[in-house]
């Protein structure tokens, strides 16, 4: 049932951009176009005691269009989710000829992604209540002022959602906080919180790091479950020798880095004559005859036996290629709501292995960018930044000794595949935030710990049962993007009503 369209009301005072004439709004959202420099084109919308906390207050560049549906569209959304006290919603960047160049689907409210870039950017659909309760510094420059507004709602606790529909389309550039901006706002906001984080650049242009510092560096303890396999079967140094060799590229102190080895051949000659400057302990995980292998049964054995609070699981078929990433791993590992992180992995000759995992990409989990050229641009540069995922493999899995227990380790129905994606969705349902971070970038031969093969078709079809509804809808992902191929891209979806706006000529 449609809408029935009801007159817009808003101040007197408050102009509306012609842009925005052929949109209807109702009596109970107020529209706030904003001048170039993000100020409200009329500043005493936002006094205090103006500001109605049963209203919303929808903010968007007043040269953008908006969607011709608007209130049909984002009406479910406010009256559902009542809950949420801001909104976002997808935008397109037009070209210089009114056409779309790029379409931001964007994820659900993604703490690790905001802290890199302004992925939210307008429109905001902001309730009056948290106007209220967040401070809103209207000045003649607020470029950034939207982008701190949300840093201090979410700190507050006030719930932050997408709704994963174009509802704004606007020229280029398109209008986000400035990496400068971002900057000064963090630094402001780490130093009032007293965290202990260094502000650096990221790995892209626009993009800001996050590392934590530690001032005494923790021990942690690596689990490498091995079967002394060596690349492509053949006879040169076994991949679990490479991995340890590569160990002293570690920045973090050797003498705080711990490694527990599962391993399942009983012969030990391969690590004769090995002084490394880390502590290295070896258990033996022979099988009996007949005993089938279980990857989870194993890692679960070995993470129980650890002495440490941080733990990293590990593949044997690792590389350490960056000297910090134990440092990137756990400035996300060491925060309270984070239950795991996961790395950025390369196959040998520069291919993307795993940046992340996304839901509902060919009904299932899958890895975006596969075999890609790690140069390779891909969409909105979700490769190279820091994002909140709902799974990552556990191929490089940081986490801590207290959520493993917590969960109860990996499920070991789950012998072989599934296993890791299986611990990530349980540890998100336990209320835990899973983080991928490309600052910990690591080679993997991958499947060499363990050989190729392939799950049974029981554990398949009771990996599905018990995740098919949260893979269709995965918050880290967006409804508008495509899911029939790895390559993240959006769908024709995102673009429609604007393609017919420009193919009409109601721009002009």
């Amino acid at each position: 049932m449609r809408i029935p369209r009801i007159a817009f009301r808003r101040p007197p005072e408050l102009p509306v951009h012609p842009h925005w004439s052929s949109s209807v709004f109702s009596n109970d959202i107020v529209s706030v176009p904003l001048d170039p420099k993000r100020r409200p084109l009329s500043p005493s919308v936002f006094d205090r005691i103006k500001l109605k906390s049963n209203l919303f207050y929808l903010i968007a560049p007043s040269n953008a269009y908006m969607c011709p549906d608007l209130v049909e569209t984002i009406r479910p959304y406010l009256n559902t989710h009542p809950d949420v006290s801001i909104f976002y919603g997808d935008d397109v960047v037009l070209n210089v000829r009114g056409a779309p160049h790029v379409a931001h689907c964007k994820p659900a409210f993604n703490k690790a992604l905001l802290s890199s870039v302004d992925y939210v950017g307008f429109p905001l659909i902001i309730r009056g209540s948290a106007l209220i309760q967040v401070d809103l510094r209207i000045g003649r420059q607020m470029e950034g002022a939207w982008y701190q507004f949300l840093l201090e709602a979410a700190a507050l606790g006030l719930s932050i959602d997408r709704i994963p529909h174009t509802l704004m389309a606007a020229p280029a550039p398109r209008a986000e906080a400035s990496r400068a901006s971002r900057q000064l706002i963090l630094a402001r906001e780490i130093g009032l919180a007293r965290l202990p984080l260094a502000i650096m650049r990221g790995l892209t242009t626009d993009s800001i790091r996050l590392q934590r510092k530690f001032l005494k560096y923790p021990s942690v303890t690596l689990v490498i479950p091995t079967c002394q396999s060596r690349p492509d079967g053949s006879p040169g140094t076994p991949h679990i020798i490479n991995l340890l060799n590569s160990l002293n590229r570690s920045t973090w102190p050797l003498d705080r880095i711990n490694v527990l080895i599962g391993d399942d051949i009983a012969d030990d000659s391969i690590y004769n004559g090995r002084k490394d400057r880390f502590a290295c302990q070896r258990i033996v995980t022979t099988r009996g005859t007949g005993e089938p292998f279980n990857y989870a049964a194993k890692l679960n054995r070995l993470w129980r036996a650890v002495q440490t609070e941080l733990i990293v699981l590990m593949n044997d078929d690792i590389v350490v290629r960056n000297g910090d990433w134990l440092e990137a791993l756990f400035t996300y590992a060491s925060e309270r709501d984070v239950g795991g992180v996961g790395a950025r992995l390369l196959y040998p000759d520069g291919r993307i292995q795993h940046a992340g995992m996304f839901g509902g990409i060919h009904e299932v989990a899958a890895h975006p960018w596969y075999q890609m050229s790690g140069n390779a641009p891909t969409y909105l540069d979700w490769a190279l930044l820091p994002r909140d995922c709902s799974m990552v493999t556990g191929a490089v899995f940081a986490t801590r000794r207290a959520v493993l227990e917590l969960a109860n380790g990996l499920d070991e129905a789950f012998s072989l595949d599934f296993n890791d994606v299986d611990l990530c969705l349980r540890l998100r349902l336990l209320g835990y935030r899973i983080v991928y971070t490309p600052f910990a970038e690591m080679t993997h031969h991958h499947s060499a710990s363990r050989g190729i093969s392939f799950a049974p078709g029981e554990q398949v079809g009771l990996f599905l049962k018990r995740w098919r509804d949260a893979l269709r809808d995965d918050p880290a992902y967006n409804p508008q993007l495509r899911t029939d191929a790895e390559q993240v891209r959006s769908s024709g979806i995102a673009t429609r009503w604007v393609e017919e706006m420009h193919l009409t000529g109601e721009q002009s």
